[in-house]
């Protein structure tokens, strides 16, 4: 089987073929990141290296092909919408209304007065400044539809997986206990 390619699949494959991967140890393993190449134990699901933190799986992590085919728009998009839901997006807002306020009411000597009350200006200016926001988080979101939408067909492809194996295990069963049953009717057949 062929090598994991880091920016499209973030894991290792169940045949541990990847030429970094370390064979299964009794009792234990070794899961090699391909993005680092940190050592982790087997039963992890992404990276011990906080700084690397990639999935560690047979199946593609989602979040990482999303973030690695995004444009430069979309990255500063999340930025910004990552920026306007912090507290500190807040913070600023509110000492600049206060200065701006202040300023244009003549409460601080060192300004001259250049948006009179009702503050048309600052208006205008907060009403670009949401209108901006507005398309950075429905951009945003967008994205994260996206993200939800391939999780969700991810989830499916798990699922059907997981089943068709379950029901080939169930007909394994079936003709291992009827071949396990028919010896011991014959014997109880013969006189």
């Amino acid at each position: 089987m062929a090598t994991i390619d880091p920016q499209t699949r973030c894991g290792v494959e169940s045949s541990l073929t990847d030429s970094r991967q370390s064979p299964p140890q009794p009792g234990g393993g070794v899961l090699i990141c391909p993005g680092c190449g940190t050592a982790n134990p087997a039963d992890t699901v992404f990276c011990i290296n906080q700084a690397c933190h990639k999935a560690l799986g047979e199946f593609r992590y989602v979040l990482e092909e999303l973030k690695a085919h995004r444009s430069r728009f979309e990255k500063l998009a999340d930025r910004v919408t990552r920026f306007t839901g912090h507290p500190h997006f807040l913070t600023i807002h509110l000492l600049w209304f206060a200065v701006w306020i202040l300023a244009n009411s003549g409460m601080l000597a060192f300004f001259h007065a250049f948006d009179e009350y009702p503050y048309g200006l600052l208006g205008i200016i907060l009403a670009i400044e949401a209108i901006l926001i507005g398309s950075f988080v429905l951009i945003s979101q967008n994205r994260q539809s996206a993200y939800a939408d391939m999780r969700a067909e991810l989830d499916y492809e798990v699922t059907i997986q997981t089943y068709r194996r379950i029901e080939a295990m169930e007909k394994r069963l079936d003709a291992l206990a009827s071949a396990l049953a028919q010896p011991t009717r014959k014997r109880e057949d013969e006189p």
